[in-house]
């Protein structure tokens, strides 16, 4: 009984630990927006834009440099990232999207400490709508210019997959014409965090596959395992002790490429690049969990 309380204090202890260094790793970049908002009061609004550019990049950058100090001093979340097909999300000014499972809150966190520093001020998101009621953070990204996916369904409707579909047209637009001009357009296909098995998939939703199918881009992939254990989708904070394992690697060099020989429209051609970054997402899963059992049995048998 005694061995199991410890366990339960260390657990404690791990979220509130990761919990108060995440409201402070969000501080200073809250407060940039608060700077932000003071000046452009005082600006002309034909300056605004430029405005928004320089403190967009500065956030970003903030972001990776203090998340990165996060799971640093988070020892307990012990993360192993396996790299291939190159630099991560390619050269400066090429155009690029980056599709990830979902499990947890903690998969945005990883993905952003993990994105090379000189190509996160390329990178655009697509976050869901409610997140951005989230105090602190919901400030940041906003100020950021993340896009958001305008679902329909309160944050707790779990199974409420329907959007405002003129609304997500827009979004979309504005969302494909960055990564047109050589940004990075990223976003968790899933949709919601995965409530079932972290193991297996939920169908990744065609919509913004439209982006690669209109532009030729290159197509990034990240599989993990182990967000969820750190910080269950059910919990309303994480940092639990875990071993996340992760694998990033290239799809495609061309979108187009691979749909040379499909026919059809656009949301055909978007259905079949889900499809293929579905089932390559799903095989990097399995090669992760396969790790995961064999050093199990070897640690067993030691």
């Amino acid at each position: 009984k005694s061995q199991f309380a410890m366990v339960g204090f260390a657990g404690l202890f791990a979220q509130f630990a990761f919990g108060f260094l995440l409201v402070v790793s969000l501080i200073p970049a809250w407060l940039v927006c608060m700077f932000a908002k003071l000046v452009r009061l005082c600006l002309s609004p034909e300056r605004h834009s430029a405005l928004e550019k320089s403190v967009s990049g500065v956030l970003i950058v903030m972001m990776v440099l203090l998340w990165r100090l996060l799971f640093f001093l988070c020892a307990w979340i012990r993360l192993d990232v396996e790299y291939s097909d190159g630099s991560f999300l390619g050269m400066l000014g090429k155009p690029a999207v980056l599709v990830m499972n979902h499990t947890s809150f903690l998969d945005a966190m990883l993905a952003v400490s993990l994105a090379p520093l000189p190509r996160s001020l390329d990178v655009r998101v697509l976050v869901a709508n409610y997140v951005f009621d989230i105090p602190l953070l919901g400030t940041v990204m906003r100020e950021i210019g993340l896009a958001e996916v305008p679902f329909k369904g309160a944050a707790g409707e779990h199974s409420n997959m329907a959007v405002d579909k003129n609304l997500m047209d827009e979004r979309l637009k504005s969302f494909n014409d960055h990564v047109t001009c050589g940004g990075v357009g990223a976003w968790f296909p899933e949709g919601l965090r995965n409530r079932g098995d972290p193991t297996v998939l939920q169908e990744f939703r065609a919509g913004a596959f439209s982006v690669p199918v209109r532009t030729d881009v290159e197509i990034w992939c990240c599989a993990a395992v182990g967000c969820n254990v750190s910080w269950p989708v059910k919990a309303t904070v994480g940092g639990l002790p875990a071993d996340i394992r992760v694998k990033v690697f290239r799809l495609a060099a061309s979108s187009h490429a691979l749909l040379t020989d499909v026919e059809g429209d656009e949301r055909a051609k978007a259905i079949h690049l889900a499809s293929l970054a579905k089932a390559a997402v799903q095989e990097g899963i399995n090669e992760l969990v396969a790790k995961d059992s064999g050093k199990s049995t070897q640690e067993k048998q030691s």
